[in-house]
This record gives C-alpha cells, structure tokens and sequence, in this order.
C-alpha cells in the first residue's frame, strides 16, 4: 500500500499517512459518515477524505470557514446526548492529544459509532520519551516540535481493559490506531498503570499496541 502518483515511469512513492487509512476504510467498507476530531489545518486530512457526509470539530482551526462545528469535542458530544441515532461509519481522533481528553473522546466516539464502524487514532506509537510529551512546547530536546502527547495511554488503557473490542496500530505516520467493535484478548501481561508508562511501552510495543506493519494492515483488513 505504498502511494503512487504520476505516470508509471516516473512514479512518487511515500509512506502510507494517516488520510490513506481512512479512505481505505471508506472504500473497502462502503462509508458514507464521516467525523474527524481535531481538524487544526483542514488540508492536512480532513480535505482528503472522500465521503458522502464529513463533519469537522475543531475549537481554533486555522481555516474557520471549512470548520461546521468550531468547538470543542465534549461540546460536540454535548449536543449529540439526546440523539444516539445519529451514528459516524468512520470517525478519526486527532484532538487534544492529552490522555484524559483522548478518553473522552474514545468513549463518546464509541457511542456514535456504527456497529461496523471504525475508529481511527492519530499519534498512537511515540518513537521517543521526548515525543510523549505532555507539554507541547517543551523543545529541549533534538526532536523538535513533533509532539504525539499521551494519545498512546488512553489506547494502551483500553487495549488492556475492553475485550469488546478489537484494536489495533498501523505503523506509519506515527501510528494509526484502529478501533471497532468486536473482541480482543487484553492485554494482562502486567498492570495497567505499568503498562501506561513509556518504559513498558518501549519493551513491549509490538504487542502491547497489537503493532501492524503495513504489509500486515493489508492482509488482516483485506475483506
């Protein structure tokens, strides 16, 4: 699933991103709703995804006008409390990258999720401690202003306590995680709160996340 553009004799190849996963759902699936948490820059993803429907949450986009709802996820949800049917077949996570709001935002996703919908997640596989992060404008080390955040614990945390779901991480683009309904053995190699530290995570990455490769991506999401 390397992307080619251009004619065959001079194709442009690069890694698989964040947009391609979705639109993979999308098309493989027959998708039509689409919610994306955490616009920011809309041509970064939210521009790039072919669905029918697309709803778009952000509280500071840099491009308001392409934004329908400019406002918080939990005040997003906060309207769709008193209407469970209204359902997304693909929603993607990529807001306040912070633990606690990552939860949040799981589990009001997973209320509005079809039955055979999926959940994307942005930034599930930091590379570094430095990456991880919780304060986004800490530049004191050599990586720069890459900033994952603690995205990683809210899906290790459910990966070791939900079995109704099935969940794992692409690795690419910092890792895309993906969620749906189903089942899973968790995770119960060690507690959860030693399982939500970086050192754990490092040592135990590839299992502990359910780690794809892009090649495994293909084969295990092919039908």
């Amino acid at each position: 699933m390397i992307k080619k553009y251009g004619e065959p004799k001079h194709y442009i190849e690069r890694p698989l991103c964040r947009f391609d996963l979705i639109n993979y759902f999308i098309e493989k699936n027959d998708y039509l709703n689409y919610l994306e948490i955490g616009v920011r820059a809309p041509q970064a993803c939210f521009n790039r995804i072919i669905a029918t429907h697309k709803d778009a949450v952000d509280p500071s986009p840099l491009n308001p006008g392409e934004i329908n709802y400019p406002i918080t996820s939990d005040e997003f949800f906060d309207l769709l409390k008193d209407h469970p049917e209204i359902k997304y077949d693909v929603i993607f996570i990529d807001g306040l990258h912070l633990y606690e709001q990552v939860k949040k935002d799981i589990d009001n996703s997973l209320k509005h999720l079809t039955d055979n919908g999926t959940i994307l997640m942005h930034d599930c596989s930091p590379p570094t401690v430095h990456h991880q992060r919780e304060n986004y404008e800490d530049y004191t080390t050599p990586a720069g202003s890459a900033w994952n955040g603690t995205t990683w614990k809210a899906f290790v945390e459910k990966r070791c306590t939900n079995p109704n779901l099935y969940m794992g991480v692409v690795d690419t683009d910092y890792g895309v995680g993906v969620i749906k309904k189903g089942s899973q053995k968790i995770w119960k190699n060690a507690d959860v709160e030693t399982c939500m530290t970086y050192d754990y995570l490092d040592k135990n990455r590839t299992e502990l996340l359910n780690l794809l490769s892009v090649e495994q991506f293909e084969q295990t999401y092919k039908n």
